[in-house]
Protein backbone atom coordinates (compact mmCIF):
# COMPACT_ATOMS: atom_id res chain seq x y z
CA UNK A 1 0.00 0.00 0.00
CA UNK A 2 1.51 3.29 -0.83
CA UNK A 3 2.73 5.60 2.20
CA UNK A 4 -0.43 7.78 2.75
CA UNK A 5 -0.04 11.60 2.72
CA UNK A 6 -0.86 13.71 5.71
CA UNK A 7 -3.63 16.00 6.10
CA UNK A 8 -4.72 18.97 8.01
CA UNK A 9 -8.37 19.01 9.29
CA UNK A 10 -8.71 22.92 10.88
CA UNK A 11 -12.21 24.97 11.51
CA UNK A 12 -13.30 27.31 8.60
CA UNK A 13 -11.93 30.23 10.47
CA UNK A 14 -7.97 28.95 10.36
CA UNK A 15 -8.18 27.55 6.68
CA UNK A 16 -6.53 31.21 5.54
CA UNK A 17 -3.48 30.57 8.16
CA UNK A 18 -3.13 26.64 7.50
CA UNK A 19 -3.61 27.27 3.47
CA UNK A 20 -1.01 30.39 3.54
CA UNK A 21 1.81 28.31 5.48
CA UNK A 22 1.75 25.30 3.42
CA UNK A 23 2.03 27.75 0.82
CA UNK A 24 4.99 28.83 1.70
CA UNK A 25 6.51 26.15 2.72
CA UNK A 26 5.55 24.50 -0.51
CA UNK A 27 3.93 21.92 1.21
CA UNK A 28 0.28 22.14 -0.39
CA UNK A 29 -1.22 19.41 -2.85
CA UNK A 30 -2.77 21.62 -4.98
CA UNK A 31 -3.98 18.63 -7.08
CA UNK A 32 -6.95 18.22 -4.48
CA UNK A 33 -9.43 20.51 -3.07
CA UNK A 34 -10.18 21.66 -0.01
CA UNK A 35 -12.86 20.20 1.14
CA UNK A 36 -15.40 19.92 4.20
CA UNK A 37 -14.89 16.76 6.26
CA UNK A 38 -17.36 14.29 5.87
CA UNK A 39 -18.31 13.35 9.34
CA UNK A 40 -19.61 8.79 9.92
CA UNK A 41 -23.20 9.57 10.40
CA UNK A 42 -23.16 6.89 12.64
CA UNK A 43 -20.69 7.74 14.95
CA UNK A 44 -23.79 10.08 16.43
CA UNK A 45 -21.24 13.53 16.32
CA UNK A 46 -23.22 15.44 14.18
CA UNK A 47 -25.12 17.06 16.96
CA UNK A 48 -21.90 17.75 18.88
CA UNK A 49 -19.63 19.32 16.84
CA UNK A 50 -19.31 20.73 13.27
CA UNK A 51 -17.14 19.00 10.20
CA UNK A 52 -13.84 20.10 9.70
CA UNK A 53 -11.88 21.62 6.76
CA UNK A 54 -9.56 18.92 5.10
CA UNK A 55 -6.64 20.56 4.19
CA UNK A 56 -4.46 18.08 1.91
CA UNK A 57 -0.80 18.12 1.65
CA UNK A 58 2.62 16.63 0.23
CA UNK A 59 3.86 15.60 3.38
CA UNK A 60 4.68 11.59 3.72
CA UNK A 61 3.15 9.78 6.59
CA UNK A 62 6.84 8.15 6.78
CA UNK A 63 8.89 10.98 7.11
CA UNK A 64 7.67 11.62 10.80
CA UNK A 65 7.17 7.78 11.52
CA UNK A 66 10.85 6.38 11.74
CA UNK A 67 10.75 5.63 8.33
CA UNK A 68 7.98 3.10 8.99
CA UNK A 69 5.45 2.69 6.32
CA UNK A 70 1.56 3.07 6.51
CA UNK A 71 0.94 -0.94 6.77
CA UNK A 72 3.73 -1.29 9.68
CA UNK A 73 3.20 1.01 11.87
CA UNK A 74 1.14 1.45 14.82
CA UNK A 75 1.06 4.96 15.60
CA UNK A 76 -2.52 6.57 15.20
CA UNK A 77 -2.08 10.18 13.15
CA UNK A 78 -4.89 11.91 16.24
CA UNK A 79 -2.14 10.66 18.47
CA UNK A 80 0.78 10.73 16.67
CA UNK A 81 3.94 12.03 19.17
CA UNK A 82 5.14 14.10 16.97
CA UNK A 83 2.35 16.32 16.11
CA UNK A 84 4.37 19.24 17.60
CA UNK A 85 7.42 18.99 15.68
CA UNK A 86 4.79 18.82 12.36
CA UNK A 87 3.35 21.88 13.52
CA UNK A 88 5.96 23.60 14.56
CA UNK A 89 8.11 22.85 10.95
CA UNK A 90 4.91 24.22 9.38
CA UNK A 91 4.74 27.45 11.39
CA UNK A 92 1.33 26.58 12.69
CA UNK A 93 2.74 25.37 16.14
CA UNK A 94 0.66 28.40 18.06
CA UNK A 95 -2.65 26.88 16.55
CA UNK A 96 -1.64 23.35 17.99
CA UNK A 97 -4.74 23.46 19.93
CA UNK A 98 -6.91 24.11 17.05
CA UNK A 99 -5.58 21.31 14.02
CA UNK A 100 -6.76 17.70 14.02
CA UNK A 101 -4.08 15.32 11.76
CA UNK A 102 -4.93 12.61 9.44
CA UNK A 103 -4.00 10.59 6.44
CA UNK A 104 -4.99 10.20 3.08
CA UNK A 105 -3.74 7.94 0.42
CA UNK A 106 -1.90 9.77 -2.49
CA UNK A 107 -4.27 7.14 -4.75
CA UNK A 108 -7.78 7.80 -3.56
CA UNK A 109 -7.49 11.09 -1.89
CA UNK A 110 -9.89 9.48 0.79
CA UNK A 111 -9.90 10.34 4.09
CA UNK A 112 -9.38 7.55 6.16
CA UNK A 113 -12.94 6.90 8.10
CA UNK A 114 -11.29 6.37 11.53
CA UNK A 115 -9.22 8.99 12.17
CA UNK A 116 -11.75 11.87 12.31
CA UNK A 117 -11.15 13.64 15.24
CA UNK A 118 -13.68 13.73 18.33
CA UNK A 119 -13.41 16.95 20.29
CA UNK A 120 -12.11 15.89 23.54
CA UNK A 121 -13.82 18.85 26.16
CA UNK A 122 -17.27 17.87 24.14
CA UNK A 123 -16.56 14.14 24.70
CA UNK A 124 -15.59 14.63 28.45
CA UNK A 125 -18.63 16.84 28.49
CA UNK A 126 -21.20 14.52 27.21
CA UNK A 127 -19.44 11.80 29.76
CA UNK A 128 -19.74 14.08 32.74
CA UNK A 129 -23.05 14.76 32.53
CA UNK A 130 -24.31 11.60 31.60
CA UNK A 131 -23.27 10.80 35.33
CA UNK A 132 -24.60 13.47 36.79
CA UNK A 133 -27.86 11.82 39.19
CA UNK A 134 -30.52 11.37 36.60
CA UNK A 135 -33.47 13.57 38.66
CA UNK A 136 -31.10 16.95 38.56
CA UNK A 137 -31.52 17.18 34.62
CA UNK A 138 -35.13 15.81 34.36
CA UNK A 139 -36.19 17.78 36.77
CA UNK A 140 -35.43 20.96 34.75
CA UNK A 141 -36.47 19.02 31.54
CA UNK A 142 -33.03 19.07 30.24
CA UNK A 143 -31.15 16.04 28.63
CA UNK A 144 -27.76 15.75 27.82
CA UNK A 145 -28.19 15.92 23.99
CA UNK A 146 -29.38 19.48 24.71
CA UNK A 147 -27.29 20.35 26.56
CA UNK A 148 -23.93 18.94 24.89
CA UNK A 149 -25.16 20.31 21.54
CA UNK A 150 -25.33 23.74 22.43
CA UNK A 151 -22.26 24.15 23.90
CA UNK A 152 -19.33 25.99 21.87
CA UNK A 153 -16.63 23.44 20.62
CA UNK A 154 -14.01 26.39 21.00
CA UNK A 155 -11.76 26.54 23.68
CA UNK A 156 -8.09 27.68 24.94
CA UNK A 157 -5.86 25.53 27.17
CA UNK A 158 -3.01 27.47 28.55
CA UNK A 159 -1.62 24.90 31.17
CA UNK A 160 -2.91 24.23 33.77
CA UNK A 161 -6.21 26.11 32.41
CA UNK A 162 -8.53 24.96 30.15
CA UNK A 163 -9.92 28.50 29.09
CA UNK A 164 -13.34 28.50 27.82
CA UNK A 165 -15.27 31.12 25.60
CA UNK A 166 -17.01 33.80 27.08
CA UNK A 167 -20.34 32.28 25.45
CA UNK A 168 -19.76 29.07 26.89
CA UNK A 169 -23.11 28.92 28.83
CA UNK A 170 -24.94 31.38 27.01
CA UNK A 171 -27.18 29.12 25.45
CA UNK A 172 -30.92 28.57 26.89
CA UNK A 173 -30.16 25.18 27.94
CA UNK A 174 -27.37 25.81 30.01
CA UNK A 175 -28.70 29.30 31.36
CA UNK A 176 -31.63 26.91 32.71
CA UNK A 177 -29.49 24.38 34.14
CA UNK A 178 -27.25 27.17 36.14
CA UNK A 179 -30.07 29.32 37.06
CA UNK A 180 -30.45 26.03 39.38
CA UNK A 181 -26.92 25.01 39.56
CA UNK A 182 -24.47 27.79 39.16
CA UNK A 183 -21.36 26.56 37.33
CA UNK A 184 -19.34 26.54 40.40
CA UNK A 185 -21.45 23.95 42.74
CA UNK A 186 -19.99 21.00 44.03
CA UNK A 187 -22.42 19.42 42.14
CA UNK A 188 -20.87 20.11 39.17
CA UNK A 189 -17.02 19.43 40.57
CA UNK A 190 -16.54 15.99 39.62
CA UNK A 191 -17.50 16.92 36.72
CA UNK A 192 -15.19 19.80 35.74
CA UNK A 193 -12.53 17.81 36.87
CA UNK A 194 -13.40 14.95 34.37
CA UNK A 195 -13.61 17.73 31.47
CA UNK A 196 -9.96 19.10 33.03
CA UNK A 197 -8.09 15.86 32.61
CA UNK A 198 -9.50 15.62 29.03
CA UNK A 199 -6.80 17.89 27.75
CA UNK A 200 -4.09 17.50 30.28
CA UNK A 201 -5.39 20.45 32.53
CA UNK A 202 -6.41 21.17 36.48
CA UNK A 203 -8.43 24.79 36.39
CA UNK A 204 -11.51 25.49 34.02
CA UNK A 205 -12.07 29.31 33.65
CA UNK A 206 -14.50 31.01 31.61
CA UNK A 207 -12.98 34.02 29.37
CA UNK A 208 -13.98 37.14 29.08
CA UNK A 209 -13.16 40.66 27.50
CA UNK A 210 -10.36 43.29 28.68
CA UNK A 211 -13.30 46.07 29.78
CA UNK A 212 -12.35 50.14 28.60
CA UNK A 213 -13.17 51.16 32.33
CA UNK A 214 -13.76 49.07 35.96
CA UNK A 215 -16.82 49.94 38.13
CA UNK A 216 -15.41 50.40 41.80
CA UNK A 217 -16.38 51.91 45.39
CA UNK A 218 -14.17 54.77 46.24
CA UNK A 219 -14.17 56.95 49.25
CA UNK A 220 -14.71 60.68 48.63
CA UNK A 221 -13.13 63.74 50.23
CA UNK A 222 -16.11 63.57 53.11
CA UNK A 223 -15.71 59.93 54.26
CA UNK A 224 -18.32 58.55 52.38
CA UNK A 225 -18.06 56.11 50.00
CA UNK A 226 -19.06 56.13 46.23
CA UNK A 227 -19.48 53.88 43.17
CA UNK A 228 -17.11 55.42 40.27
CA UNK A 229 -15.88 54.27 36.79
CA UNK A 230 -12.71 54.58 36.12
CA UNK A 231 -10.15 54.03 33.21
CA UNK A 232 -8.76 49.75 33.21
CA UNK A 233 -5.20 51.66 33.14
CA UNK A 234 -3.99 47.83 34.17
CA UNK A 235 -5.82 45.68 31.50
CA UNK A 236 -7.47 43.95 34.03
CA UNK A 237 -9.66 40.72 32.71
CA UNK A 238 -11.99 41.96 35.64
CA UNK A 239 -14.99 39.29 34.67
CA UNK A 240 -13.26 36.42 34.15
CA UNK A 241 -14.68 33.52 35.51
CA UNK A 242 -13.50 30.95 37.47
CA UNK A 243 -15.55 27.66 36.96
CA UNK A 244 -13.44 25.03 38.68
CA UNK A 245 -10.01 25.08 40.77
CA UNK A 246 -8.49 27.82 43.35
CA UNK A 247 -7.24 31.07 41.26
CA UNK A 248 -5.52 32.23 44.03
CA UNK A 249 -7.29 35.55 46.27
CA UNK A 250 -9.83 37.44 44.45
CA UNK A 251 -9.12 40.69 42.43
CA UNK A 252 -9.82 43.97 44.76
CA UNK A 253 -8.44 47.84 44.40
CA UNK A 254 -5.87 46.21 46.95
CA UNK A 255 -4.77 42.82 45.43
CA UNK A 256 -4.91 44.77 41.88
CA UNK A 257 -2.54 47.61 42.41
CA UNK A 258 -0.46 46.62 45.65
CA UNK A 259 -0.23 42.61 45.64
CA UNK A 260 1.84 41.18 48.16
CA UNK A 261 4.23 38.49 47.86
CA UNK A 262 1.78 36.40 49.52
CA UNK A 263 -0.84 37.15 47.21
CA UNK A 264 1.61 36.11 43.98
CA UNK A 265 2.21 32.89 45.83
CA UNK A 266 -1.24 32.45 45.95
CA UNK A 267 -2.31 33.14 42.30
CA UNK A 268 -2.74 30.55 39.62
CA UNK A 269 -0.41 30.97 37.07
CA UNK A 270 -0.39 29.43 33.43
CA UNK A 271 1.73 29.28 30.81
CA UNK A 272 1.80 29.91 26.55
CA UNK A 273 4.35 28.86 24.05
CA UNK A 274 4.44 30.50 20.98
CA UNK A 275 7.19 30.77 18.61
CA UNK A 276 9.17 28.30 21.16
CA UNK A 277 8.98 31.77 23.55
CA UNK A 278 7.21 31.04 27.18
CA UNK A 279 4.65 33.81 28.69
CA UNK A 280 3.17 33.56 32.09
CA UNK A 281 0.66 35.06 33.47
CA UNK A 282 -2.11 35.27 36.25
CA UNK A 283 -5.72 35.07 34.03
CA UNK A 284 -7.65 36.52 37.23
CA UNK A 285 -5.19 39.87 37.00
CA UNK A 286 -3.24 39.64 33.55
CA UNK A 287 -4.97 39.82 29.64
CA UNK A 288 -3.24 37.84 27.38
CA UNK A 289 -4.41 38.16 23.90
CA UNK A 290 -3.15 34.77 21.51
CA UNK A 291 -4.53 36.70 18.53
CA UNK A 292 -1.06 38.78 18.39
CA UNK A 293 0.53 35.87 16.92
CA UNK A 294 0.65 37.82 14.05
CA UNK A 295 2.98 40.23 14.96
CA UNK A 296 4.79 38.60 17.56
CA UNK A 297 5.99 36.43 14.52
CA UNK A 298 6.36 39.10 12.26
CA UNK A 299 9.15 40.48 14.39
CA UNK A 300 10.87 38.12 14.67
CA UNK A 301 12.35 38.34 11.42
CA UNK A 302 10.65 41.36 10.52
CA UNK A 303 13.72 43.42 8.22
CA UNK A 304 14.47 46.24 10.41
CA UNK A 305 14.68 44.34 13.25
CA UNK A 306 17.21 41.98 11.38
CA UNK A 307 19.05 45.29 10.49
CA UNK A 308 19.57 46.73 13.62
CA UNK A 309 20.28 43.09 15.55
CA UNK A 310 23.19 43.67 12.56
CA UNK A 311 24.29 46.73 12.71
CA UNK A 312 24.53 46.24 16.34
CA UNK A 313 26.73 43.47 15.97
CA UNK A 314 28.95 45.57 13.43
CA UNK A 315 27.92 43.23 10.86
CA UNK A 316 27.68 44.72 7.15
CA UNK A 317 28.31 48.31 8.23
CA UNK A 318 31.18 50.45 8.64
CA UNK A 319 32.26 52.03 11.70
CA UNK A 320 32.16 55.36 11.34
CA UNK A 321 28.70 57.18 8.90
CA UNK A 322 29.00 60.73 7.52
CA UNK A 323 26.51 63.67 8.82
CA UNK A 324 25.02 66.10 6.59
CA UNK A 325 24.46 68.43 9.86
CA UNK A 326 26.45 71.38 10.41
CA UNK A 327 28.56 73.14 8.90
CA UNK A 328 29.82 70.79 6.10
CA UNK A 329 30.38 67.33 6.76
CA UNK A 330 31.23 65.69 9.75
CA UNK A 331 32.56 62.50 10.68
CA UNK A 332 31.06 60.44 13.92
CA UNK A 333 31.19 56.91 15.43
CA UNK A 334 27.63 55.06 14.98
CA UNK A 335 27.94 52.32 17.70
CA UNK A 336 28.84 50.01 15.47
CA UNK A 337 29.89 46.58 17.35
CA UNK A 338 27.84 48.07 20.43
CA UNK A 339 24.25 46.19 20.18
CA UNK A 340 20.66 47.54 20.08
CA UNK A 341 18.07 48.52 22.99
CA UNK A 342 14.30 48.17 21.94
CA UNK A 343 11.85 50.59 24.08
CA UNK A 344 8.45 48.39 24.73
CA UNK A 345 6.45 51.78 26.42
CA UNK A 346 3.41 48.88 27.38
CA UNK A 347 5.37 45.99 27.93
CA UNK A 348 2.50 43.70 29.65
CA UNK A 349 3.97 40.75 30.47
CA UNK A 350 6.62 40.31 27.33
CA UNK A 351 3.77 40.12 24.81
CA UNK A 352 5.86 41.52 22.05
CA UNK A 353 9.18 42.55 24.41
CA UNK A 354 10.15 38.84 23.96
CA UNK A 355 10.11 38.79 20.46
CA UNK A 356 12.57 41.47 20.23
CA UNK A 357 15.03 39.95 22.40
CA UNK A 358 14.35 36.49 20.71
CA UNK A 359 15.14 38.40 17.72
CA UNK A 360 18.89 39.29 18.46
CA UNK A 361 18.00 42.80 20.02
CA UNK A 362 21.44 43.07 22.90
CA UNK A 363 18.97 44.88 25.97
CA UNK A 364 14.50 45.83 26.32
CA UNK A 365 13.45 48.58 28.44
CA UNK A 366 9.96 47.79 29.51
CA UNK A 367 7.43 50.45 31.09
CA UNK A 368 4.61 49.12 32.78
CA UNK A 369 1.97 49.74 35.58
CA UNK A 370 0.29 46.61 36.39
CA UNK A 371 2.41 44.76 39.19
CA UNK A 372 0.74 41.35 38.03
CA UNK A 373 2.16 41.74 34.54
CA UNK A 374 5.70 42.67 35.92
CA UNK A 375 5.77 39.63 38.15
CA UNK A 376 4.50 37.58 34.89
CA UNK A 377 7.19 39.30 32.99
CA UNK A 378 10.29 38.42 35.67
CA UNK A 379 8.44 34.95 35.58
CA UNK A 380 8.70 34.70 31.82
CA UNK A 381 12.21 35.81 31.08
CA UNK A 382 13.23 33.60 33.87
CA UNK A 383 11.93 30.71 32.11
CA UNK A 384 13.78 31.73 28.47
CA UNK A 385 16.74 32.12 30.17
CA UNK A 386 17.22 35.92 30.23
CA UNK A 387 18.01 38.30 33.56
CA UNK A 388 15.51 41.17 34.49
CA UNK A 389 15.92 44.23 36.97
CA UNK A 390 13.00 46.00 38.13
CA UNK A 391 12.82 49.95 38.85
CA UNK A 392 9.83 51.30 41.20
CA UNK A 393 11.28 54.71 41.63
CA UNK A 394 14.19 57.34 40.20
CA UNK A 395 16.22 59.55 41.94
CA UNK A 396 15.23 63.13 42.22
CA UNK A 397 18.38 64.86 41.32
CA UNK A 398 20.53 65.27 38.29
CA UNK A 399 23.14 63.92 40.42
CA UNK A 400 21.54 61.06 41.49
CA UNK A 401 20.32 60.13 38.56
CA UNK A 402 23.85 60.04 37.00
CA UNK A 403 25.02 57.74 39.67
CA UNK A 404 21.76 55.86 39.32
CA UNK A 405 22.46 55.44 35.48
CA UNK A 406 25.98 54.05 36.13
CA UNK A 407 25.46 51.22 38.77
CA UNK A 408 22.82 49.87 36.75
CA UNK A 409 22.51 46.15 36.26
CA UNK A 410 23.45 44.62 33.22
CA UNK A 411 20.23 42.69 32.95
CA UNK A 412 18.44 41.84 29.70
CA UNK A 413 15.36 43.35 30.59
CA UNK A 414 15.13 46.94 32.34
CA UNK A 415 11.61 46.80 33.62
CA UNK A 416 10.10 50.45 35.40
CA UNK A 417 7.40 49.55 37.04
CA UNK A 418 6.03 53.46 36.32
CA UNK A 419 4.07 55.12 34.30
CA UNK A 420 5.48 55.68 30.28
CA UNK A 421 6.00 59.17 30.77
CA UNK A 422 8.49 59.36 33.14
CA UNK A 423 10.24 56.93 30.20
CA UNK A 424 12.28 60.05 28.84
CA UNK A 425 13.83 60.86 32.52
CA UNK A 426 15.51 57.39 32.65
CA UNK A 427 16.48 57.15 28.92
CA UNK A 428 17.87 60.49 28.83
CA UNK A 429 20.54 59.55 31.94
CA UNK A 430 21.24 55.64 30.54
CA UNK A 431 21.90 56.58 26.48
CA UNK A 432 23.10 60.30 27.90
CA UNK A 433 26.64 61.24 25.56
CA UNK A 434 28.83 62.54 28.33
CA UNK A 435 32.43 61.47 29.00
CA UNK A 436 32.18 58.60 31.27
CA UNK A 437 32.70 55.57 29.03
CA UNK A 438 31.81 58.09 26.03
CA UNK A 439 28.17 58.62 28.15
CA UNK A 440 26.33 55.23 26.54
CA UNK A 441 25.09 53.06 29.41
CA UNK A 442 22.82 51.01 27.03
CA UNK A 443 22.96 50.43 23.47
CA UNK A 444 21.49 52.70 20.98
CA UNK A 445 17.74 52.63 20.57
CA UNK A 446 16.30 51.86 17.21
CA UNK A 447 13.32 50.56 18.11
CA UNK A 448 10.18 51.65 20.04
CA UNK A 449 6.99 49.23 20.63
CA UNK A 450 3.49 51.86 21.36
CA UNK A 451 1.38 48.65 21.90
CA UNK A 452 -1.94 50.06 23.54
CA UNK A 453 -5.14 50.02 21.98
CA UNK A 454 -7.46 51.37 20.91
CA UNK A 455 -5.01 54.36 20.11
CA UNK A 456 -1.25 54.25 21.25
CA UNK A 457 -1.30 57.84 20.31
CA UNK A 458 -0.40 59.56 24.42
CA UNK A 459 2.98 57.59 23.93
CA UNK A 460 4.35 59.09 20.48
CA UNK A 461 6.06 61.95 21.88
CA UNK A 462 8.01 59.84 24.05
CA UNK A 463 8.48 57.65 21.18
CA UNK A 464 9.91 60.27 18.76
CA UNK A 465 12.30 61.17 21.74
CA UNK A 466 14.02 58.38 22.39
CA UNK A 467 14.57 57.13 19.32
CA UNK A 468 18.51 57.22 18.94
CA UNK A 469 19.06 60.53 17.94
CA UNK A 470 22.20 59.74 15.17
CA UNK A 471 21.21 56.21 13.64
CA UNK A 472 17.31 56.63 13.45
CA UNK A 473 14.83 54.30 14.74
CA UNK A 474 11.63 52.45 13.99
CA UNK A 475 8.59 53.06 16.08
CA UNK A 476 5.78 50.39 15.81
CA UNK A 477 2.49 52.21 16.92
CA UNK A 478 -0.61 49.74 17.36
CA UNK A 479 -4.29 51.87 16.53
CA UNK A 480 -7.70 50.24 16.30
CA UNK A 481 -8.90 51.92 12.61
CA UNK A 482 -11.91 51.71 10.75
CA UNK A 483 -11.20 49.81 7.49
CA UNK A 484 -11.80 52.55 5.26
CA UNK A 485 -9.74 55.09 7.56
CA UNK A 486 -6.24 53.18 7.06
CA UNK A 487 -4.43 55.72 4.93
CA UNK A 488 -6.00 58.51 6.56
CA UNK A 489 -4.71 57.51 9.55
CA UNK A 490 -1.32 56.68 8.42
CA UNK A 491 -1.15 60.57 6.89
CA UNK A 492 -2.31 61.56 10.18
CA UNK A 493 0.12 59.38 12.47
CA UNK A 494 3.19 60.85 10.51
CA UNK A 495 2.19 64.49 10.75
CA UNK A 496 1.99 64.01 14.39
CA UNK A 497 5.32 62.34 14.70
CA UNK A 498 7.20 64.60 12.66
CA UNK A 499 5.54 67.91 14.43
CA UNK A 500 6.98 66.36 17.48
CA UNK A 501 10.32 65.51 16.14
CA UNK A 502 11.03 69.35 14.55
CA UNK A 503 9.96 70.35 17.71
CA UNK A 504 12.29 68.17 19.52
CA UNK A 505 15.33 69.36 17.38
CA UNK A 506 13.97 72.99 17.88
CA UNK A 507 14.29 72.42 21.37
CA UNK A 508 18.63 70.55 21.16
CA UNK A 509 19.23 74.21 19.44
CA UNK A 510 19.40 73.03 15.66
CA UNK A 511 18.07 76.73 14.46
CA UNK A 512 16.71 75.30 11.20
CA UNK A 513 20.41 74.21 10.06
CA UNK A 514 19.10 70.55 9.07
CA UNK A 515 15.93 68.72 9.30
CA UNK A 516 14.76 64.80 10.00
CA UNK A 517 12.45 63.07 8.66
CA UNK A 518 9.24 60.42 9.44
CA UNK A 519 7.61 58.37 7.05
CA UNK A 520 5.35 55.51 7.30
CA UNK A 521 7.49 52.35 5.60
CA UNK A 522 4.58 49.70 6.40
CA UNK A 523 1.15 49.03 7.40
CA UNK A 524 0.47 45.77 8.99
CA UNK A 525 -3.08 44.69 9.42
CA UNK A 526 -2.81 42.50 12.70
CA UNK A 527 -6.69 41.17 13.31
CA UNK A 528 -10.31 42.06 12.73
CA UNK A 529 -10.88 43.80 16.15
CA UNK A 530 -14.51 44.44 15.95
CA UNK A 531 -16.52 44.59 12.81
CA UNK A 532 -15.07 47.06 10.18
CA UNK A 533 -12.31 47.98 12.60
CA UNK A 534 -9.03 46.53 12.25
CA UNK A 535 -6.52 46.30 14.83
CA UNK A 536 -3.27 47.57 12.29
CA UNK A 537 0.53 48.44 13.57
CA UNK A 538 1.93 51.36 11.52
CA UNK A 539 6.18 50.75 11.02
CA UNK A 540 7.27 54.24 11.59
CA UNK A 541 10.78 55.30 10.62
CA UNK A 542 12.76 58.46 12.45
CA UNK A 543 15.60 59.59 10.63
CA UNK A 544 18.93 60.23 12.76
CA UNK A 545 21.27 62.71 11.90
CA UNK A 546 23.11 60.62 9.78
CA UNK A 547 20.31 61.04 7.31
CA UNK A 548 19.42 64.61 8.05
CA UNK A 549 18.50 66.79 5.10
CA UNK A 550 21.10 69.75 5.00
CA UNK A 551 19.27 72.85 5.05
CA UNK A 552 21.45 75.93 5.88
CA UNK A 553 24.90 76.19 4.87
Amino acid sequence: MADPHIILLVSRVHVKIVKSALEIRDCLDRTVKITEEKVDSESGEESTRRPCMVIPTTISWSKYNNGLDWETSDVHPLDHPKKEEILNDLGLGPLGQEISLSTASPASRRINPTSIPRNPVIRALSEALAALPEPLLASLDLTVTCLVSSFPETYSVYKPLLLLPAHAFSAQPWAKLLAAHPSDSPVFAASWLHVAKSVGTTHVAMNAGIPPKTHSIVATTDGRSDDADKANILRSPVNLTPVYGSFGPAPTPQTLSCPTPEDFAAALWVTSVQNGIHQIWAPLYTMFSRGNIREKTRLLTHPSVLSAVSEGKGEGSTCTSTSKVGQGEQRFGTAIGQGSTAVDLYAGIGYFAFSYKRAGISKVLCWELNPWSIDGLVRGAKVNGWSSTIFTTLPDTPEECQNWASTTPDADFLIFQQSNEEAIRAISQLAWEGPSQHGRWIPPIRHVNCGFLPTSQRSWPTAVRVIDSRLGGWIHAHENVGVHDIETRKEEIVLEMQRVLDLWDADKGTCGRYRKWVRCEHVERVKTYAPGVVHVVFDIWVDGDRDAEHVIC
